[in-house]
């Protein structure tokens, strides 16, 4: 028997708790939360307790006619938080679907528009948005380049930072670079661009406010439908509901996922404005969009939602999750004189580093087995590494956790 991975495990795990994995090998500090899954730590009992009592009375019903009686009080409170009140949200079921379904959505704005040759996607070099045929086309990792199929048809733009891509050390991409670009290809050709706003597979970079701001001000400018992905940034992870809010801009579409629902049930959204929303025929509230899935808006999952968003307002209500931050900020500049670390920096509670030239190109990947090795569970690959600490985490634990990570960069 063989069963498929992406990534080939080594230990049986026996439980979790608090932002501790119980495993084979001993008791493990998660401080990647699951891999961005699970910012309320293993052990939230409003959350659990609020599945239990929707998987004992409404565990799944008929899709035609029927819904649950949270789906609007959450979508209200989903499209608060995204400033899109007067717009529209889609459920779906992972990342990857809330990017087929963002991209799917510019698409069918601009038919409804009648731009009928809108159909390019702009979208960056050294991205990831997912593993589905269309989400795995705009991305832009070292090791996707085997992709069998085509996807969507896409124009590749080097990010707005330095990067070295498939080994080559690529030139950043400012405003005017991708201005240029769209007028190159023409903008009656391109339906939309798609980034993240903190790239993860350099070691969380942060895009710059001014490349924020002049993108939005392209996409208004030439009709393109401008699409984040925030589904690692969403949530609140690095300090605002959604990253491009602490920089006064927001996207037509956003694509959310991991922390929506604490990790606690597969859950996914797509958000859209109500500029996007407003060229559908609508008898309200419902928007008809031909895009569903079998397990998409099931009880369960609003479920986890409703009651994510709730944990989520009482930690920011009691300055739990900016005390973490500031914290996470003072233990960055502590270690930031490690020689071995050529960029370290934290956007919320997401903490990227680079490492210096001279360890390899797989000292990244060398320190995350020297953390695991010290019960220490973060992400490296490449040059880079980052961590993610669960909102709920102590303070006293998150210096525990900077202490090994220093003493595991200085052995390399």
């Amino acid at each position: 028997m063989f069963v498929y991975q992406s990534r080939v495990k080594d230990q049986i795990v026996g439980s979790v708790k608090d932002v501790s994995v119980h495993a084979e090998g001993g008791i493990y500090t998660d401080a990647i939360s699951g891999m961005f899954n699970v910012p309320f730590g293993y052990s939230c009992d409003p959350i659990k307790q609020h599945i239990s009592k929707t998987l004992t009375d409404l565990p799944f019903h008929p899709k035609d006619h029927f819904y649950s009686s949270e789906l609007f009080e959450t979508s209200e409170l989903l499209l608060k938080r995204a400033k899109m009140e007067d717009g529209g949200v889609l459920y779906v079921n992972s990342g990857s679907e809330a990017i087929e379904s963002s991209i799917a959505m510019a698409l069918e704005y601009h038919q409804r528009k009648g731009n009928t040759f809108k159909k390019k996607v702009i979208c960056r070099k050294h991205s990831y948005h997912g593993a589905t045929l269309g989400a795995h086309s705009i991305t832009g990792r070292n090791d996707f380049k085997d992709l069998r199929c085509s996807g969507y048809d896409t124009i590749r733009i080097n990010p707005p930072f330095p990067v070295v891509h498939e080994g080559q050390a690529l030139e950043m991409h400012s405003v005017a670079d991708v201005e240029n670009i769209i007028l190159h290809y023409g903008a009656e050709q391109i339906a939309c661009i798609i980034f993240e706003p903190v790239n993860h597979l350099k070691g969380m970079r942060q895009t710059p406010r001014e490349y924020l701001i002049g993108i939005r001000e392209l996409c208004d400018r030439y009709d393109i439908v401008m699409i984040t992905d925030e589904i690692v940034t969403g949530a609140s992870r690095t300090g605002e509901f959604l990253n491009t809010h602490q920089f006064g801009v927001s996207a037509d579409i956003v694509a959310l996922g991991k922390g929506i629902s604490g990790g606690y049930y597969p859950a996914s959204a797509m958000v859209t404005s109500h500029k996007i929303a407003s060229v559908f025929d609508k008898p309200e509230p419902w928007i008809p969009f031909s895009y569903s899935h079998t397990y998409a808006s099931n009880p369960v999952s609003i479920a986890a939602i409703n009651a994510s968003m709730r944990v989520l307002e009482q930690i920011e209500a009691a300055g739990q999750l900016q005390k973490l931050i500031t914290k996470t900020q003072a233990l960055c500049q502590e270690i930031a004189g490690n020689e071995r670390i050529a960029r370290i920096e934290s956007q919320g509670l997401l903490i990227g580093i680079t490492l210096d030239s001279s360890l390899g190109e797989q000292a990244g990947k060398k320190l995350g087995g020297l953390c695991f090795d010290r019960k220490l569970i973060i992400r490296g690959e490449e040059d880079w590494a980052c961590l993610a600490p669960a909102y709920i985490m102590s303070e006293e634990t998150l210096s525990d956790v900077f202490e090994v990570l220093n003493e595991s960069i200085s052995q390399l």
